[in-house]
């Protein structure tokens, strides 16, 4: 592996172990690298914070665009959106726990990923929506607050995981969990946007 993926691989888990006050020299000694080479490949913790950032919105609109283009019209793709969504977060759980901590933090080193990645998201899939509502595939209801509802139910149940797992004595972050959730979460989006 080389050693900007390292460097990015255990700067997410510090990341998520510390949220930004993770230090340099233990995202380095993680990665089995000097800190003098990390500040090589990456100059500061800001610039590195970002290029994590960076590197799972990259991923997520990837996992996100395949999936959703793959589906028909209709439900079809909000069922496939709420199914790249778990798999991204089962997938990046590091990245789950740095956003949710930002998003807590009132999310102001965010702010690039939000203009650039995120904001567009939410853009696109408003657009569709409205789109599904005209032709007549899907019950109007606030886009906006669709989307928020879908993001806030599938990030939590991974932010919460350890949480989960002691309430319910299940662990969470099985296939098996996770495949009962989607199905859940997607039969009460079906049941609220099917057309009657």
């Amino acid at each position: 592996m080389a050693s900007q993926d390292r460097i990015l691989e255990a700067a997410r888990g510090e990341f998520a172990l510390h949220g930004y006050g993770a230090r340099l020299q233990d995202i380095a000694e993680r990665a089995g690298l000097t800190h003098p080479t990390l500040l090589y490949h990456f100059g500061s913790k800001e610039k590195l914070y970002a290029a994590v950032i960076e590197q799972a919105m990259l991923d997520w609109a990837a996992m996100t665009s395949l999936a959703v283009s793959a589906a028909p019209v209709g439900f079809e793709r909000v069922a496939a959106l709420v199914n790249a969504g778990m798999e991204f977060f089962a997938t990046h759980h590091d990245f789950v726990v740095i956003w949710r901590r930002e998003a807590i933090e009132g999310g102001g080193r965010l702010e690039v990923a939000m203009a650039e990645h995120m904001r567009p998201f939410l853009d696109r899939a408003v657009a569709f929506l409205e789109r599904e509502v005209a032709a007549g595939r899907l019950r109007p209801h606030d886009p906006v607050e669709l989307m928020q509802l879908v993001y806030g139910a599938v990030s939590t149940y991974f932010s919460d995981a350890g949480f989960r797992a002691r309430l319910s004595g299940i662990d969470p972050m099985t296939a098996e969990a996770r495949a009962r959730f989607r199905d859940a979460l997607t039969a009460m989006l079906r049941d609220a946007l099917a057309p009657r």
